[in-house]
């Protein structure tokens, strides 16, 4: 169970990284573990909008920068500028209104002849009070004036929207420059103009077993380039745990006999964690 309310004193207060108790941040060590990096891939260059590979075609709703938490709560910070005006740090890239968000540049696996999913992360600001929204996501023409769409979510929460569909259905919309690429679009509706929503984490994978999303994986490449086929791996990482959660330290005097060499700590089972 989770614990919220450590003992008062003078002290800030933060969560273990492993249990996720809150506690007195002077309690808390930094300290490697390993973690299992799952197989994932992402054809898109850029998972987040950037305005230039990711852009809004609905000039008539101004940008609202990064004003909401997203899907990264645990990462956002909050910050009070000299007016007193609270700004986030970290956080998902945000709108007012409705409008479109496309690609600017085809994407999707030129060798595949199967199917496509796309996906991304949809919501409404989490101080909204009119949280309900129409998102609609398909394909369109490279200036985003022919959207075709190909699946519809109704939602008034933090949702990860997607659609699967066969490469040939696509190809036969006319739409992409080169056959099994395309331009994909998100579409927000049902918005007034004071009413603010984020989009973020957008992939494209191909041959899903089940056709939903499988794992995310962030892409921020260069030009023509993007996450394919990343296999599972152990990775090294750095987290700040608890008393209860630290790991036993072993030097090498306590098993060969007295040495210099540094501590090294006991192996650990790779198992997902998040970061």
């Amino acid at each position: 169970m989770i614990r919220n309310k450590p003992p008062a004193i003078a002290g800030q207060l933060d969560r273990c990284d492993v249990c996720g108790n809150k506690t007195h941040r002077h309690n808390l060590v930094r300290t490697q573990v390993e973690f299992l990096d799952v197989a994932a891939e992402n054809y898109f260059e850029k998972s987040s909008y950037d305005g230039t590979y990711w852009v809004t075609d609905a000039p008539a709703y101004a940008h609202a920068s990064a004003i909401c938490y997203g899907t990264r709560c645990d990462n956002a910070r909050t910050t009070l500028s000299p007016g007193n005006k609270i700004t986030y740090v970290n956080g998902a890239p945000s709108w007012y209104g409705s409008g479109n968000i496309r690609t600017t540049v085809e994407a999707g696996p030129w060798n595949i002849s199967s199917d496509l999913t796309f996906s991304a992360h949809v919501g409404p600001c989490e101080s909204s009070t009119s949280p309900d929204m129409t998102v609609t996501l398909g394909i369109t023409s490279n200036d985003g004036f022919l959207p075709q769409p190909i699946r519809t979510w109704s939602i008034n929460t933090a949702t990860r929207v997607w659609f699967n569909e066969e490469v040939s259905t696509l190809n036969d919309y006319g739409l992409g420059d080169t056959d099994r690429c395309f331009f994909f679009y998100i579409g927000i509706s049902g918005q007034e103009l004071t009413d603010t929503w984020w989009v973020d984490e957008m992939q494209l994978e191909a041959n899903t077993v089940t056709g939903a999303p499988g794992n995310f994986v962030s892409s921020n490449v260069g030009s023509g380039e993007y996450i394919s086929n990343q296999t599972e791996r152990i990775l090294m990482t750095s987290r700040k745990v608890c008393p209860a959660c630290r790991e036993r330290i072993l030097s090498k005097s306590e098993r060969f006999g007295k040495t210099n060499e540094s501590p090294q700590a006991d192996p650990v089972e790779a198992w997902v964690q998040e970061i």
